[in-house]
Order: C-alpha cells, then structure tokens, then sequence
C-alpha cells in the first residue's frame, strides 16, 4: 500500500471541494505515525512546548522520539494509526504524508530543524476548490509541504486550483506588506465566511489580507484575536454544525464574529481547552464527532451529545497532550454535501 495513497484508484475519481467545516468528510490528508524527530527550540517551538513535555523536548532537541522515548513513541504511533483506520472504516479516503528528504529537513537554514508531519493541519488549506500551500510562521510547519507535495500536485487533474502563499524565507518573522503568514489551525472554512486566527505567534492580519486577495469577492475574510497562550483559533474554536461552537470564550478577547452572535455556544473552560484540546476535535458531518476517549474530555462528548450528535470516541491521549489531537491532525480535501 502507497503511503502517500491508502486508498489507491478512488484517489483519482471525485472533485476536491472544501464547502464548510461541518460538510461529510470524503478525502483528507493525515499525519503520519512514522516520523517524529523534535524540532531545534526556536520561538516557533517554545509557544507549543508545554509542562512535562516541554521539557522533554528542550532536553532532547533535534533526536528522533523513536530514540528518545520508544514506550512513549509506541503508544503515538499506535494512536495516529487508529484514527486513519477509523476514517477509512467509515469510508473516507486518507493519504498519509511520506518523508521528507535528508535536504529539505534542512530547508530553509542548512540546519536540522525536526519532523513534524503527524500534525498536517497547517501547511496547507483547502477552501472552496482552491489548494493552497501556506506560509507558516513556524519553521518546523515550513518544511511539512515537502511530506505533502505529490499528493497535493495531484489534485490538480482532479478540479484544484493549486498555488502557493509567498514563503518567508528563512527569517523567524518579518512584519509589513508582503510578509503574510498563515497557519492551517488558524483557518476556518465557513461557507463563503473565512476565519483566520491572529495570537501573534502564528497567522498575521497581513497573511488574512493576502488569503483575502487570493480568494477574491466570493469569500469574505475575517480576522479573530486570540490569546497569546494558543497558537491556532482551533485549539480554543470547533463548529460541528451551522450554529454551534464550542468555543473558549475566555480566550477571545473580541469575542466571537458578530454573524455567530445567534449560534449555540458551549464555553470550554481555557484550561480543558489548553490542556487536553478540548476544541480540536474530528468533525465528520453535522451530525458526528470524534472526540478523544480521555476521561477530561467526557463533558464535551455529553454536551455534543445533548445536541443530538453522535459520539465517536477512541485513544489519543499522547498526540493531544505532545502536539494536537484530531483537527490538527488532518487537512481536508473534500467536504461537500
């Protein structure tokens, strides 16, 4: 079996087409279980590394996990690889990110920088029938498009508009026209309405401004602050359904967009949402939710449930407290009603 195609000639058939964050999920990409090397402590890796695991990582900088820990490495990898199996017992066609090249591990610096791709969320978005390579922040997520980029090439014979954000370069940051940055996480696809994030670590208003320009009149796109301690709008913000959120409102400062102003909003305590991703979870339509098995999550699975959800529940208990859990595990190429 392709790693970068596990469902083999289905692959080639339907139409790439993001309509919403809560339209069935069809076709996505997902992290792989594979490869997990931690990245050198720069700013982008010090906003993410947190409590226990945090200093796991600043004392093992640059070592594979396989090395470093294998118990802990074992029981990722096994979880990562559950969740694909789940999407493809339901039906859905998952490609798996591959490797990245000995060089491209060194882009853009000429120097080790990690692996990262069990978290495929952020290098790039799919909205509408556009496929857009994005521009990261973080240096780590910088490199995730070379594990990615013969799946995301293929879309093209398959109704994508495939293009690319303007990269940027090897600097942590630049600030002013021309230097977006945009993060997958921070993104959300809601009809014709854009959400992007803004903590001040990740996506910038520049970034939005450029998405904005890419997308042209039929999308409309919006900035939202977030806290500073959140990296991406999707640690603290899930839409399982047009009109509901689960949202942590203590971590929005503006609030929510004025158009979710009549929406059913379940606040999430900021520490359920910091520390066991209690808003990043796997929306598989409007009426199905994957939420991870760990007892801290419970009230989630009861208050989507009280909605009339159904409640999918497996162990991910190592990737939401070392990374992200589902939502920034995957990117969607197809979800359409």
């Amino acid at each position: 079996m392709n790693e970068l195609s596990r469902s083999g000639a289905s692959v080639t058939a339907a139409t790439i087409h993001v309509e919403s964050e809560w339209a069935d999920l069809k076709e996505c990409v997902y992290g792989s279980p594979d490869h997990w090397v931690l990245p050198v402590f720069l700013d982008d890796s010090k906003l993410r590394a947190q409590g226990w695991f945090g200093k796991l990582w600043a004392e093992n900088q640059g070592r594979d996990m396989k090395e470093v820990d294998p118990d802990l490495f074992a029981e990722f990898s096994s979880q990562v690889r559950g969740a694909i199996d789940l999407l493809e017992r339901l039906g859905v066609t998952v490609s798996v990110a591959g490797e990245i090249s000995p060089a491209n591990r060194r882009f853009p610096r000429g120097a080790e920088h990690g692996v990262m791709t069990p978290w495929m969320r952020d290098p790039f978005v799919t909205i509408g029938n556009n496929v857009i390579e994005l521009a990261p922040r973080s240096l780590f997520h910088r490199r995730q498009r070379f594990a990615i980029r013969e799946i995301l090439a293929a879309t093209m014979d398959r109704g994508a508009r495939y293009f690319a954000q303007p990269d940027g370069g090897a600097d942590d940051y630049r600030d002013g026209p021309g230097w977006g940055y945009l993060e997958g996480g921070d993104v959300f696809v809601l009809g014709n309405r854009i959400l992007v994030g803004h903590s001040g670590g990740c996506s910038n208003p520049e970034g939005a401004r450029w998405l904005q320009h890419a997308l042209g009149p039929d999308y409309a796109v919006e900035t939202v602050t977030i806290d500073p301690m959140f990296p991406h709008l999707d640690c603290i913000l899930m839409t399982p359904r047009e009109g509901v959120a689960f949202a942590c409102l203590e971590a929005l400062p503006e609030g929510l967009p004025d158009h979710m102003g009549d929406w059913d909003v379940v606040d999430v305590p900021k520490a359920l949402a910091k520390g066991h991703m209690g808003c990043n979870n796997l929306v598989l339509n409007d009426r199905t939710v994957v939420v991870p098995a760990e007892e801290p999550l419970d009230p989630i699975a009861r208050a989507l449930e009280e909605r009339r959800f159904e409640v999918i529940r497996i162990p991910y208990r190592i990737p939401c407290t070392v990374g992200g859990s589902f939502r920034c595990a995957h990117q969607p190429l197809i979800r359409r009603t």
